[in-house]
């Protein structure tokens, strides 16, 4: 049996019993009812068909950003942890010329001299000691960046098309906002990548 306690009053199967006064619901009365539902079995199919769209649309946002990175760093020549060796097409370099020669003489003096960068080396001694820690956080963000820059660039698209330019450009200032703040992110990975391999 089930019975709902308000107030000191008890109500059980559309009575209700305060104190000592029983009264039926039928007699000039008014029916409280509550409906509780846990569970709308009706729209788990719908939901179930949200996410698969949704997982494929992700998969497809990914192979868009990875096209446009590949754009982007072509333009910067190459990605930031590239720019140890050689300065990008702006003419900068990660670090000052003192700091770039004190993390290279470690570089040649562990792994030998290069022709190409040593990002890759460096990122597995900094994943074998375990403190790469940072470097998730930067490479998260500039993965996020990237995928809502793709998303922002597609919606200005839409709304040339649709509602007009005026639209169109206030998304596409968006699109670029997103992206510079991608290219901030993955300077600050070649940064810390080689300034924790300097502590090590």
């Amino acid at each position: 049996m089930i019975c709902y306690y308000i107030k000191g009053v008890q109500i059980r199967h559309g009575h209700r019993t305060p104190h000592l006064d029983m009264w039926s619901a039928s007699s000039h009365t008014e029916m409280f009812t509550r409906e509780i539902e846990v569970i709308d079995f009706s729209k788990i199919g719908e939901s179930i068909i949200f996410l698969i769209i949704s997982y494929g649309f992700g998969h497809l946002l990914h192979a868009v950003g990875n096209g446009f990175e590949n754009v982007v760093w072509w333009v910067a020549g190459g990605k930031p942890s590239k720019w140890l060796l050689k300065k990008n097409s702006f003419g900068k370099s990660l670090f000052d010329a003192d700091l770039t020669n004190k993390i290279k003489q470690k570089l040649h003096g562990e792994f030998g001299a290069l022709t190409t960068d040593y990002d890759r080396l460096v990122l597995t001694k900094i994943r074998v000691a375990n403190k790469e820690g940072v470097l998730e956080t930067f490479n998260g963000n500039y993965s996020l960046l990237r995928g809502l820059s793709i998303a922002i660039l597609i919606i200005s698209i839409l709304l040339f098309f649709t509602l007009g330019w005026r639209e169109g450009l206030c998304s596409l200032i968006l699109f670029i906002l997103a992206s510079v703040r991608m290219i901030r992110f993955a300077i600050y990975y070649g940064r810390e990548l080689y300034r924790i391999y300097l502590t090590l």
